[in-house]
C-alpha cells in the first residue's frame, strides 16, 4: 500500500496538491532559473542529456524539479525531445513545452531558452510585486480580525454580566453583537463548519463551468479587480507576443499560442478570433483595437508596426510600456490598499467599542440619577 507519507513518481507530496488533487506547476522563478542554465549550456554546445544530468547534479534544485528534470531525462533518452521531455515530466508550463518545441523546429533553442528566461525573471518579478503590495494589508487585516474577534468573544460578555445586572436597555448594535458572542460560544460546533464552507465553497463552484464564467466576468469587468486584472492581463499577451515574434514565428500562429497559455476563456476565445481575422487577411490593430480591456496604446503601436513591416519591435516597444504601466499600479495598488483596508477592519472595531462603550455610559447616567 503507497504512503500518503512518500512523494509520488513525480517528486510530489500529497499536501503539495491543491485540494482537489491538481498538479502544482513550476513557479516563474523556478522556470528561469532553468532556461537560464539551460540557455547558457546548449550555447555552449553541451547536448540535452548532458544538460539535464548537469542541473541534476545541482545541489540548489529542489526535490520537485530535480524529479521532473529525471523524468525528462529518462523520455530524452528513449529518444524523445526536449519539449515531449518536459511536457511528459507535468511540472512544466505548457508554454515553456510549446516555446521549446518553436525552438527544436527553427534550430535556435539557445536563443529561445535565453528569452524564455528573460520572460519568467519578469513574470516572477510582476508577481512578487502584486505579493509585495498585498502582503502587509493582509497581515493588519489578519491582527484586526483577530482583536475583533476575542472582544466579541472574550470581552463582551464579561460586560453581558454587568449589562445584566442593571435595568438598562442596551442599544440595537449592543444586542445584536451580544447575540454573535453567545453564537460563537456555545453553537461553535455549527459555525465552525459554516466557515469551512464558506472558504472553500468558491474554490469548488469555480471549477464549474457556470463559476469560472461568473469569476472572468468578475475579473474583466468588476471595478476595481478589473483594473487589475486587465493591467495583468495586457502585460502577459505583450510580453508572451513578443517573446514569440522575436523567435521569428508568424503573428497569426503566434496569437495562438498565447490564445492557449491565458487561464481566462473569455480572453482565450478573443484572442483565438483575432488569430483567424489575421489567417483572413485583416488587420492585427484593427482587430486588437476591437477588444475593450486591451490598452488602446498597444493598438496604436501595432499600427506602427505594420507600417514599418516590423511588428517585433514594435511588441518590444508595447511590452517595456506595459511593463511601466503595471509597476505604475503596483505603486497605486500598495499605497492604496493599506489605508483602505485598515480603515474598514478600524470601522468595524470602532463598532465593537461602541457596543461595549455606549451602555457603559447609559448606567452611569442611570447610577448618577
Amino acid at each position: 500500500m503507497k504512503s500518503f507519507l512518500k512523494p509520488d513518481e513525480k517528486g510530489q507530496y500529497l499536501w503539495e496538491k491543491d485540494i482537489f488533487g491538481k498538479e502544482t506547476k513550476a513557479s516563474p522563478a523556478s522556470m528561469a532559473e532553468l532556461c537560464r542554465q539551460l540557455a547558457f549550456m546548449l550555447d555552449a554546445g553541451v547536448n540535452f542529456e548532458s544538460a539535464i544530468s548537469a542541473m541534476l547534479r545541482s545541489k540548489n534544485k529542489d526535490r520537485r524539479m530535480k524529479a521532473s528534470l529525471q523524468i525528462a531525462l529518462e523520455s530524452i533518452i528513449g529518444g524523445e525531445s526536449l519539449a515531449s521531455a518536459f511536457e511528459r515530466a507535468g511540472y512544466f508550463t505548457q508554454f515553456m513545452c510549446s516555446m521549446c518545441r518553436i525552438g527544436e523546429m527553427s534550430d535556435n533553442l539557445p536563443s529561445v531558452m535565453s528569452l524564455l528566461a528573460d520572460y519568467y525573471e519578469e513574470t516572477a518579478k510582476n508577481r512578487e510585486s502584486i505579493r509585495s503590495a498585498l502582503m502587509y494589508p493582509a497581515i493588519v487585516s489578519a491582527m484586526m480580525l483577530f482583536m475583533i474577534v476575542a472582544s466579541v468573544v472574550f470581552i463582551l460578555p464579561q460586560y453581558a454580566l454587568v449589562f445584566a445586572a442593571s435595568d438598562v436597555q442596551l442599544p440595537f448594535l449592543t444586542r445584536a453583537l451580544l447575540g454573535l458572542s453567545d453564537l460563537l460560544i456555545t453553537r461553535w460546533w455549527i459555525v465552525l463548519p459554516i466557515g469551512i464552507l464558506v472558504i472553500f465553497l468558491p474554490s469548488a463552484l469555480i471549477k464549474s463551468t457556470q463559476g469560472r464564467d461568473f469569476l472572468e466576468y468578475c475579473q474583466l469587468h468588476l471595478p476595481p479587480v478589473s483594473t487589475v486584472y486587465r493591467q495583468i492581463i495586457n502585460l502577459h499577451i505583450i510580453q508572451a507576443l513578443s517573446l514569440l515574434l522575436d523567435s521569428h514565428q508568424h503573428l497569426a500562429d503566434s496569437v495562438l499560442a498565447v490564445a492557449d497559455i491565458i487561464p481566462n476563456r473569455k480572453v482565450s476565445q478573443d484572442l483565438q478570433q483575432v488569430a483567424a481575422g489575421l489567417q483572413e487577411g485583416q488587420s492585427f490593430s484593427r482587430l486588437i483595437d476591437k477588444i475593450p480591456y486591451i490598452d488602446p496604446t498597444i493598438a496604436n503601436m501595432a499600427v506602427v508596426g505594420e507600417e514599418t513591416g516590423n511588428m517585433a519591435q514594435a511588441f518590444k516597444h508595447a511590452s517595456n510600456y506595459s511593463r511601466h504601466k503595471f509597476n505604475q499600479m503596483s505603486m497605486r495598488l500598495n499605497k492604496l490598499v493599506e489605508p483602505v483596508v485598515t480603515l474598514l477592519l478600524g470601522l468595524v472595531l470602532a463598532l465593537v467599542m461602541l457596543s461595549i462603550i455606549l451602555p457603559t455610559f447609559a448606567m452611569t447616567e442611570f447610577v448618577g440619577f
